[in-house]
This record gives C-alpha cells, sequence and structure tokens, in this order.
C-alpha cells in the first residue's frame, strides 16, 4: 500500500476498491461520455481547443470515450445526462464543482486557468460526479473507479500508472 501522488490530480493507495460516483447516470455505463459545447459562450474556439485536449488526456489513460452532440438533440432527449462545456472569462481557480443536478446537463466551467490538459481533466471528472476535498487531489481509488469500471486493454493502466 504505498501511497501514490500525481501532483494536484490524484493520490491514494493501489489497493483501493473500485467505485463509481453515487450520482453516475445509467446512460454513462457503456463507456460513452456524451458532452456538448455552449456555443454562445466566449471563446468557444479555444473552449474546443482545451476540452478535446483534456478528453484525450482521459481517453488514452481510461476506458472512457467522449462524444460530442448537438445540443439542440441532447436537450431534446429524456433520461440523457450530458457534460456541458462552458466557458468564463474570469480567473478564478480551475478545480470548480459546477454542475447542479444529478441528469440532464451537468455544466464544466473551463476558465481561463484551465490551459492544461490535466486541468481540464479534472474539471471534467468533477462534472462526472468525482469529489475531492478542498485543496487535495482526487483519491485514485474514485478516479479509478470511473476510469476503469469496465474493461479496456491493460495499456491503458499501464498509462495511467505511469507519472502524469
Amino acid at each position: 500500500n504505498i501511497p501514490i501522488n500525481y501532483g494536484r490530480f490524484i493520490a491514494a493507495t493501489r489497493s483501493s476498491p473500485l467505485r463509481l460516483p453515487k450520482n453516475w447516470p445509467s446512460n454513462w455505463n457503456s463507456g460513452e461520455i456524451p458532452y456538448v459545447f455552449n456555443f454562445y459562450s466566449i471563446g468557444v474556439k479555444r473552449l474546443i481547443s482545451l476540452v478535446k485536449k483534456g478528453h484525450n488526456y482521459i481517453e488514452n489513460r481510461s476506458c472512457l470515450k467522449f462524444k460530442e452532440y448537438d445540443p439542440k438533440y441532447a436537450s431534446s432527449q429524456s433520461n440523457f445526462t450530458v457534460l456541458y462545456y462552458n466557458f468564463s472569462g474570469v480567473l478564478e481557480s480551475c478545480c470548480l464543482l459546477y454542475f447542479s443536478k444529478p441528469y440532464g446537463r451537468r455544466m464544466v466551467l473551463i476558465t481561463p486557468t484551465c490551459a492544461m490538459p490535466a486541468e481540464v481533466a479534472h474539471a471534467t471528472l468533477h462534472g462526472m460526479g468525482l469529489l475531492h476535498e478542498h485543496r487535495e487531489p482526487f483519491i485514485e481509488a474514485d478516479v479509478r473507479g470511473i476510469f476503469f469500471f469496465k474493461t479496456c486493454s491493460p495499456e491503458k493502466e499501464l498509462v495511467f500508472n505511469e507519472k502524469m
């Protein structure tokens, strides 16, 4: 049970059990995470670029796949939970727990301080329901619970285990 520290991203021990957040939506059980962009937000090109890099960061280390949906289509579906990315021009922390309900549209607020893929991935994990104590990293078992709740290639776990 050697503690692992991945900077501000995650920390815990390798022997922790896997678990999903209590508010994990059933339409995500395939491992495909739907998302949309607020195309009316400022800096939408920057938002799209940052989010895609954050998604690649997660996809390279997990069994998850992110799929973009048309916002009109996503809002017309019942029992359909999506990550809703919005860009804020306010210089505030990138680590914001901002989604307001466990179903439907979950807000993920990307700020100008979210410039690195790992920071966008961090904000995305909050949108997916992952929590951590203030000024503490995510617990590894919680991240593993989301990243590996279904079986995927062993190479993904090797990449996950590398220092981020």
